[in-house]
């Protein structure tokens, strides 16, 4: 795959950081030939889902938590409600064409995954996929070190056109917990999840961040998802 790699840093908003992921999908509808590789990071915020903000408490909620500093923004990927804490970089692969051509929802889940694995093995960890019963948005690509979710793996996909070619556009996200704590952003989203009608308790004990548990630094990781996305077909 011919990857063009961008890198995002905090922008105005954790709300515009996060729409401008949803603008990769346009993006490579207009140039299937070439796929986007994103690896970003964004202010403090709580990411929950549309379902979520359906609920009559969601408003005075979501103005609460912004009050204590966490503001709350809606995603478009599926999944759960996840704190995106100072320590988080975001992985967001995107890519298309015609749509017969592209891969299944699972097999892209499963290529994103190995590339994570690789990036992981390159620094000397050894990870496992699947689900993490008690972590924030737990889900079957999830990836963890040790029984400890360190990823969380989503995905969207948008249709499209381009000179009378039907396409298919893929946009997998990954969330990953690279350096810091945890605890006190989990305590925030417990929180707004009690007053947003919600409650939800997360078993502290099976997350963690990369370099928490496997002591490799975040710049050491982002360096490694480089090289093992540049080798994607």
């Amino acid at each position: 795959m011919d990857l063009e790699i961008r890198r995002g840093l905090p922008g105005a908003s954790a709300e515009s950081d996060i729409a401008e992921e949803m603008q990769l999908l346009e993006d490579v509808l207009g140039t299937p030939e070439r796929g986007v590789l994103r690896l970003w990071r964004t202010s403090p915020c709580l990411v929950v889902t549309s379902l979520l903000a359906q609920r009559k408490e969601f408003t005075a909620a979501a103005e609460a938590s912004a009050q204590r500093g966490w503001p709350v923004v809606v995603r478009r990927t599926g999944g759960g409600p996840v704190p995106q804490t100072h320590g988080t970089l975001n992985v967001s692969l995107a890519y298309a064409g015609p749509r017969d051509q592209v891969p299944g929802i699972d097999a892209a889940f499963k290529d994103f995954a190995d590339a994570m694995l690789n990036a992981l093995q390159s620094c000397g960890v050894t990870a496992a996929v699947g689900e993490i019963d008690g972590s924030c948005c737990p889900g079957r690509y999830d990836i963890a070190i040790g029984g400890r979710k360190i990823i969380g793996i989503a995905q969207r996909r948008r249709q499209g056109q381009k000179d009378g070619q039907l396409l298919s556009a893929v946009l997998v996200h990954a969330m990953v917990w690279a350096e810091g704590e945890l605890n006190p952003e989990i305590d925030q989203l417990e929180r707004f999840l009690d007053e947003a009608g919600a409650a939800t308790k997360f078993r502290r004990g099976v997350m963690g961040t990369v370099q928490a548990i496997s002591g490799v630094s975040a710049d050491a990781f982002e360096a490694a998802l480089r090289q093992a996305f540049s080798g994607l077909n």
